[in-house]
């Protein structure tokens, strides 16, 4: 079982064409005897908790995560209200304490699109056959003659994690940050089961990308079935978008 959750700052990306690039899944690391994130949660300070829920509301994703060597805990919670982090910092006196974090959202912009991805055994298509109607993961898809944005500029782990997405929900994550948006804020976790390095289960998977106007946000769980590789694993999940009326924080 594992569980991660590393956080990185991108440059902005240039006005291009909106053909989102479609990331793949590579080999993952899993650390045996790792708290999984209800143990961590469990070791948060209730008043951190009750401050994390005030700004998020109720709660639509979340994990928590040993973080440095002082084996602190890291908490992050998304919901209508925002995004909100917190993170182990120390005082100017050395003291323990911790930064929250927030991206708060304006008000009835949350949208929210379920996705249930059940591809057939097999390799993976890339285009649906000529003649069918492409079903919602297939919708991704660019007319023909549409250029390809540059990718999104996340780092190597995070395109790492990412690339296990369905094409569509990926499309739905990145597609704020094509015209330009800086993304501030890459964030990930996952738990799940290790087979010789790529999951056979993601029990527990989170995705978030947020910038200074929107954030995005992909929660759910995969699912390896006899007969499937990765490529054609089974998703259960829900895909967030809402506008930042407020940072605070980093």
């Amino acid at each position: 079982m594992a569980a991660r959750a590393p956080a990185d700052r991108s440059p902005a990306i240039a006005d291009q064409a909106r053909t989102p690039t479609t990331f793949r899944a590579q080999e993952l690391s899993f650390s045996s005897g790792a708290k999984l994130r209800d143990e961590c949660w469990s070791e948060l300070n209730g008043a951190i908790k009750a401050r994390i829920e005030a700004r998020t509301g109720p709660i639509h994703a979340w994990w928590a995560t040993v973080q440095g060597d002082d084996q602190r805990v890291k908490g992050v919670a998304f919901g209508p209200g925002g995004l909100c982090l917190a993170e182990p910092a120390i005082r100017t006196d050395h003291s323990p304490t911790y930064r929250l974090s927030s991206y708060l959202l304006r008000g009835g912009s949350l949208r929210r699109k379920a996705i249930e991805h059940r591809p057939p055994p097999g390799p993976a298509r890339s285009r649906p056959t000529a003649g069918t109607t492409p079903g919602p993961e297939n919708r991704y898809l660019p007319p023909p003659d549409s250029r390809a944005a540059p990718p999104i500029k996340i780092s190597a782990s995070a395109r790492r994690v990412f690339g296990y997405l369905p094409a569509y929900a990926q499309r739905l994550l990145q597609e704020p940050f094509l015209d330009g948006q800086e993304i501030l804020r890459t964030e990930w976790h996952y738990e799940g089961f290790d087979n010789n390095g790529w999951p056979s289960e993601l029990a527990n998977y989170t995705f978030v990308l947020a910038g200074p106007a929107q954030v995005t946000v992909a929660a759910g769980s995969m699912i390896v079935p006899a007969g499937h590789t990765v490529a054609t694993a089974h998703w259960s999940l829900a895909c967030y978008r809402g506008d930042v009326a407020q940072r605070i924080g980093q």
